[in-house]
């Protein structure tokens, strides 16, 4: 399942299941630098860099933040924590974090949560720019 299905008054409860797990994630600086935007590499294809940030990424949540990972995918599915891992298998995991990953609703919520307080430019800039 993915966050941009989730409809009504669940949004809320989903909502208020995952800001604990992404906020922990983004508090880890080594997990939170997986999220920050990244200048392409030379010499390296977007394919390439795309696949290098996806292991990194993996091993990073998956072995240092099983439980925030486990929560965030239980959430969404709509059971407990424990239900999901009596469920889980390399299939399922697999299908939701490819649904997760592909879902610009999550992605939109756990990037901007991850770069919180990472803007360039100044205050004094942007208001700046809106006046001309």
């Amino acid at each position: 399942m993915r966050l941009s299905d989730i409809k009504g008054e669940r949004t809320l409860d989903v909502i208020a299941d995952l800001l604990d797990p992404i906020y922990s994630i983004a508090e880890d600086p080594e997990a939170a630098a997986l999220f920050q935007r990244q200048k392409l590499p030379d010499g390296m294809t977007s394919r390439e860099f795309g696949a290098q940030w996806l292991k990194k990424a993996a091993v990073t949540l998956l072995k240092g933040h099983k439980a925030d990972c486990i929560a965030i995918l239980s959430a969404i599915e709509g059971v407990t924590p424990a239900e999901y891992t009596d469920s889980l298998d390399l299939t399922k995991l697999l299908t939701d974090v490819s649904d997760l990953i592909s879902d610009s609703t999550f992605t939109t919520l756990f990037f901007s949560t991850a770069q919180s307080g990472n803007s360039s430019g100044s205050a004094s800039e942007s208001t700046e720019a809106h006046k001309a």
